[in-house]
């Protein structure tokens, strides 16, 4: 079966494979294009703290510590045919790799499917 594609927006589901619960996706600078009244993301909004929120807990490491999440390129799979101020838009199959070994991905857009 193959998954849907969408774009991303603020507010999206991510999920980290060493993190112990997901976490929200925020956009706090409008690229000059919106979705349902939020701003799109492209896969420059890739900043740990900024953009990627935490995880609570990073498991990599026994005992589980502090997840801060630690991005160090861009999501990768944005969508070529689509910029936002020279910026692939975000898709929802899109993943960025934390430095601490864990993949984040997009569990769910934002958008209302």
């Amino acid at each position: 079966m193959t998954q849907s594609i969408y774009k991303v927006k603020e507010g999206a589901v991510l999920s980290c494979t060493f993190g112990t619960v997901t976490s929200k996706l925020k956009v706090p600078k409008n690229h000059g294009v919106s979705m349902q009244g939020k701003n799109q993301a492209t896969i420059a909004d890739h900043v740990g703290n900024v953009n990627i929120m935490p995880f609570a807990m990073c498991t990599k490491t026994q005992p589980p510590v502090p997840c801060i999440p630690s991005i160090m390129v861009k999501w990768i799979n944005g969508k070529k045919d689509f910029k936002i101020k020279d910026e692939l838009a975000l898709l929802n199959i899109c993943i960025v790799p934390c430095v601490k070994g864990g993949i984040i991905k997009i569990e769910q857009s934002g958008q209302i499917e």
